[in-house]
């Protein structure tokens, strides 16, 4: 009896440590949380807009090798709708994209999100919560159960922070401390339909760490070509304004990537 309870143990021991095993920490070469504005001065369409720029860069060939051409050969990456600071948040999963497979299914989450969250409509509305949406992304980067030696929140938007009405808030300057405490890179995106000026705002307000840098997109439908040379430059591990990637096996003109994509595929605008 003593003997069988023993071999049990053993049994469950091993057990637990296979199933350890499976469940540690990924090693990626980049995280990387997409934070997207659906405050209330982005429309239903335009969110649309830019949901359908992200899916279209994924599909691209050029971005697929991008984002394979680290040492590992992979990076996690995840979306996050953010918008007023009082309102919900809404996440993706997070995707390991190691191959064009991995990348076209992070594409159809990205081009279905209304659907994969349940609502048909409606994903935001009120002020532009940038900071809270920043801070949403560094837990979601804390929580995920992956590795990497870069973790970095891609904001994009139109506008720059509102005050808050809402207490438990968090703006951008508590947030960019929050993120240089814990390394986070901090890139943006900036939509110039509203504020003309917004890139030197992020520049200022937004963007932090080593090599951080502002992609500007003059209207909304520049938004999936602005999109795809931010993906370039993010995945490649480019830190300068200079063509030559660092720290990156992969190497590209930047030339490249202002030429339409070469399968067709739909893209946002």
């Amino acid at each position: 009896m003593i003997a069988r309870s023993y071999r049990l143990l053993v049994m469950a021991l091993v057990a637990l440590v296979s199933f350890s095993s499976v469940a540690r920490a990924q090693d990626v070469d980049l995280e990387i949380v997409l934070a997207v504005d659906s405050s209330g001065s982005i429309s239903s369409s335009e969110l649309k807009l830019q949901l359908e720029g992200y899916a279209a860069a994924f599909r691209d060939p050029t971005i697929q090798s991008a984002a394979t051409s680290g040492s590992l050969g992979k990076v996690a990456v995840a979306l996050m709708i953010w918008s007023d600071a009082a309102f919900p948040k809404f996440p993706s999963e997070w995707h390991v994209i190691a191959g064009p497979v991995d990348a076209e299914r992070f594409a159809v989450v990205l081009q279905n999100f209304y659907q994969y969250t349940g609502r048909s409509d409606g994903l935001g509305g009120g002020g532009t919560g940038i900071g809270d949406g920043v801070a949403y992304a560094i837990k979601m980067l804390e929580e995920n159960n992956l590795t990497s030696l870069r973790q970095v929140i891609d904001v994009s938007g139109d506008g720059v922070e509102t005050d808050p009405w809402f207490r438990g808030a968090v703006t951008m300057p508590d947030a960019r401390k929050a993120a240089e405490l814990r390394g986070v890179t901090i890139n943006g995106l900036a939509i110039l339909t509203d504020f003309p000026r917004l890139d030197i705002w992020y520049r200022k307000h937004v963007v932090r760490g080593p090599g951080s840098f502002v992609v500007v997109a003059q209207e909304m439908s520049n938004f999936a070509e602005a999109i795809r040379k931010k993906l370039w430059r993010e995945f490649t591990n480019q830190i300068s304004e200079v063509d030559v990637p660092v720290g990156s096996q992969f190497t590209l003109n930047v030339e490249q990537i202002d030429q339409p994509p070469k399968n067709g595929k739909n893209r946002g605008g």
